[in-house]
């Protein structure tokens, strides 16, 4: 071979190994935001005061060519007086997998504070997440709140009182406290716990009732209502009736009927492999937020 031949021949081979190094790279940040099977844990930020919220970041969100996360924020349970953001179940590894940015905040409890203290919480984290997703790959126009027993009434009281505006769907899941008038006259008092929480003053029971403002705001985000076999008739009732008042002001609202599960179960359970509950919330969040 020549001289020529032999540096033709080396620009060849040179130039292939550019093109192909060139592809590689290509297809490395085109497949980024597709490899998105593990999460990635920012704990502890905080948001308002010393109170801190955990974002979990779906991998590979964050490509070149990645589409913004959709958010799920989530309230946790604890009858208003005790649990962490840590109680969270398996809901991170799940709703990363299916894509999801998830974030799960503290909250004040009582009697340190009021269910008023609780609202002006979580409102700070939502509106924390407004301003400061992106940076971790979510999409600050493609939200839901979801919460479990205190955190679910929490969600509906929120929403009820027109503060989740922007937001694509509530999930409350499980709770008897969206009419309080209601629940003390079934129970025949408003019992220990509830009576911590919201004191033993029916205008109180009003002040903080989901009903009470639902009445006046009307069509809200679209609701995924969730309720468990606990306590049988009383929670099935309160719940239903829940949902078709805001059903019927305008809302669009979907029921999950888990007669299948107790009060714990039924957010313990999220995430596994064939479970009911876990089917009808992906349903409802891939609905919502496309």
């Amino acid at each position: 071979m020549g001289a020529s031949a032999q540096i033709n021949a080396q620009r060849y081979h040179f130039s292939a190994r550019i093109i192909v190094s060139f592809f590689a790279v290509w297809a490395t940040l085109l497949l980024a935001p597709m490899q998105a099977s593990a999460a990635k844990l920012h704990d502890g930020i905080r948001y308002s005061g010393n109170l801190q919220l955990d974002v979990y970041e779906p991998d590979g969100g964050r490509g070149l060519f990645a589409r913004k996360k959709p958010v799920v924020i989530y309230i946790h349970g604890g009858g208003w007086a005790k649990g962490d953001r840590k109680r969270v179940y398996k809901m991170p590894e799940w709703l990363t997998s299916k894509g999801y940015v998830f974030v799960a905040m503290d909250y004040r409890k009582v009697p340190t504070t009021t269910i008023d203290g609780q609202v002006h919480d979580v409102t700070a984290a939502m509106n924390w997440a407004r301003k400061n997703i992106r940076k971790y790959g979510g999409d600050p126009n493609r939200m839901v709140l979801m919460g479990h027993s205190a955190g679910a009434h929490l969600s509906a009281l929120i929403a009820s009182k027109g503060q989740a505006k922007g937001f694509r769907g509530i999930i409350p899941n499980d709770v008897q406290a969206y009419d309080l008038l209601a629940y003390a006259t079934k129970r025949g008092s408003i019992g220990s716990m509830f009576g911590l929480a919201f004191t033993d003053e029916p205008k109180n029971w009003m002040r903080w009732s989901p009903a009470t403002y639902a009445r006046s705001t009307k069509r809200m985000p679209p609701h995924l209502i969730l309720y468990s076999s606990s306590q049988g008739e009383r929670r099935r009732s309160i719940s239903i009736g829940y949902a078709n008042l805001i059903k019927g002001l305008g809302t669009p609202t979907e029921i999950f009927h888990g007669t299948a599960y107790r009060h714990g179960a039924i957010a313990a359970r999220l995430g596994r492999p064939g479970d009911a509950a876990s089917a009808a919330i992906e349903r409802f969040l891939k609905r919502v937020t496309r």
